[in-house]
């Protein structure tokens, strides 16, 4: 059978919809083509999880700017009765780490703590020492609180017992507990002064009355108190810290700071300045650094010469401390829980560029380090395709798509491609980068062999072509299907990473499907659609029972794909003929 992408011949669907014109159920997207919406709960986990666009975001200033306009759909959802679930969101996507910065998050658990709805103002304050787990959260959410109440100071009840309950939930006797007031003195210590706030302001405003003797003690050090130590062992350990965090900002000896580090675990952040450039010192503090902190300093540590075996004869030691905690994060799932892999892939990008962002910190990578951090984000984000089924992977590099997400120095399409190169790298599937239409011929594939660096020229080649052939980067999110199509393929599933902002091409790329599948004599087949951008469209028909829309990726993404593809095998619900068309028909379709 010839392809014909150009006929205009009648479909024996109906006539052909153009992509000028929408679609049942469409509305118009702001690239002129015409998309489905999504609803507003998806609109408020895109949000959550994949930061926002230039309307609200600003990532190259000083703060996160927000406006409250741009999230609607929070006062929506609160107006609808469904303030239970927009609380429920905020806090599952906090718990599990599916929000590689977690400033959106605190935003909406604002608006819900400032909100009209009694029920949502409560819900909101019940989560609070859930979603706000370091002080760095807390003042967070106290500077967006007050943002939101622009006329009053916004100190009401309900919020200064929500933030003297935060400091009065650590109560744990179990010094290994989080919520243990040994825990709350590590913190106050820590993260003295975050967004403008410090906590003797927030103690002082909320009126913190302290439930616990060891919780007294703490707000006593807030306050510069002189301490009073009772003769239970919890206190005399934390009134014992709380003096060792004192004595190492006013220390000025190498080994006695040394000695403070590693008796009570102090970290970076409880270390003045001139020690911080000093090797011995570092070589203390990298043995038990949080994996986080870690990843911020690999260039600090490396421009120091402590992974650098000339001028460091431990620096094998390092490296190998560095490479288990990275394998570690690959081999057990309890140990990535709250690890997001956008943030192993920001970290891999800012140490292979090998200077901060001032400039002022250089350093030269370590070939180890950069192969373990790849390795780290393959293994958190590449997905299995079962034995048998054969994958599409489609990246589109429209304009929405050349954004930087989520604050970072990370393109939307370059993230997008970096998830793919984690598959191919592991399993055999086709993957594509794509823009305008096929007939342009922008187009481009990955295979098993690309690098990072080789996928972000090959995507700058195809916006290179869009321009010189149309002045602009536009998208027709159909061409994964032509493309398929065209080569007679036949796909099990097809993933297209997007910004779902479709604007050119002869079909809709809904419409292509139905024909694609058509075209091939698929019985069975999955579309999933990976929102890449914040925005409040999609591609995938909601009629169609056989795609499935994921926001992002995070360390449920590939998880959720293979559910999905397995339990649509294993239903026999599920299975049933071509939901489009009568397979009998096949020989009389023309694919357009």
């Amino acid at each position: 059978m010839e392809v014909d992408p150009h006929s205009q011949d009648v479909h024996p669907l109906g006539e052909i919809v153009s992509q000028s014109q929408p679609l049942v159920g469409q509305v118009p997207n702001p690239s002129g083509g015409y998309s489905y919406q999504i609803s507003d709960l998806e609109s408020l986990l895109r949000f959550l999880c994949l930061g926002v666009n230039d309307r609200v975001y600003r990532a190259n200033t000083q703060h996160t700017e927000f406006g409250r306009a741009n999230v609607s759909f929070i006062d929506r959802l609160i107006q609808d009765g469904r303030g239970s679930e927009v609380i429920g969101c905020i806090r599952d996507v906090s718990i599990q780490g599916r929000a590689c910065k977690h400033d959106t998050t605190l935003y909406a658990l604002a608006i819900c703590a400032r909100s009209n709805d009694l029920q949502t103002k409560r819900s909101a304050y019940a989560i609070l020492n859930d979603v706000c787990r370091i002080p760095t959260h807390l003042f967070q959410f106290v500077k967006y609180c007050e943002e939101l109440f622009e006329h009053n100071s916004g100190w009401g009840r309900a919020h200064r017992m929500g933030i003297s309950n935060w400091y009065n939930s650590f109560q744990s006797k179990d010094p290994q507990d989080h919520k243990s007031a040994k825990k709350l003195a590590y913190l106050v210590t820590k993260y003295k002064r975050r967004h403008g706030w410090t906590h003797r302001d927030a103690v002082r405003l909320a009126h913190v009355h302290p439930r616990t003797t060891d919780i007294r003690l703490i707000i006593e050090y807030i306050f510069g108190e002189s301490i009073t130590v009772n003769i239970t062992p919890n206190h005399a350990s934390i009134g014992e810290f709380l003096d060792a965090a004192r004595r190492a900002k006013r220390c000025n000896d190498v080994e006695e700071i040394r000695s403070l580090i590693a008796k009570y675990h102090l970290s970076r952040e409880h270390i003045p300045t001139r020690f911080l450039n000093n090797i011995s010192v570092w070589e203390v503090l990298l043995r038990a650094m949080p994996f986080t902190a870690m990843l911020r300093n690999l260039g600090k540590i490396t421009s120091l010469g402590m992974l650098n075996p000339n001028s460091n004869t431990s620096s094998d030691l390092w490296i190998t401390i560095i490479l288990q905690r990275l394998g570690q994060l690959n081999s057990d799932g309890l140990n990535c829980q709250k690890i997001h892999p956008l943030t192993i892939l920001i970290a891999l990008k800012h140490y292979e560029k090998g200077q901060g962002q001032t400039r002022r910190l250089v350093w030269t990578p370590n070939t180890q380090i950069v192969n373990a951090l790849k390795e780290a984000f393959d293994q958190l984000t590449k997905i299995c395709p079962p034995e048998g089924q054969s994958y599409l992977m489609a990246v589109s590099v429209g304009e929405s798509m050349q954004k930087n997400i989520c604050g970072s120095s990370i393109k939307a399409c370059e993230a997008a491609a970096a998830m793919v190169l984690s598959t191919i790298n592991t399993a055999e599937v086709e993957v594509i980068i794509f823009a305008n239409s096929i007939e342009d011929a922008c187009i481009s594939s990955i295979a098993r062999g690309d690098t990072l660096d080789s996928i972000s020229a090959k995507i700058q080649q195809v916006k290179q072509q869009c321009q010189q052939l149309s002045g602009r980067v536009s998208e027709d999110l159909a061409v994964p299907f032509k493309w398929a199509a065209i080569r007679k393929t036949r796909f099990d599933v097809i993933v297209v990473l997007t910004d779902s902002l479709t604007s050119c091409g002869y079909m809709h790329p809904a419409e292509m499907l139905k024909q694609y599948i058509r075209y091939v004599a698929i019985d069975e087949y999955r579309l999933i659609v990976v929102g890449m951008t914040d925005n409040e469209y999609t591609i995938a028909s909601p009629m169609d029972m056989n795609a499935l829309d994921v926001v992002g990726f995070d360390l449920h993404t590939p998880s959720v794909i293979k559910n999905f593809v397995n339990d649509f095998r294993s239903d026999p619900s599920m299975q049933t003929d071509n939901p489009y068309v009568d397979l009998e028909e096949m020989e009389n379709v023309t694919l357009y």
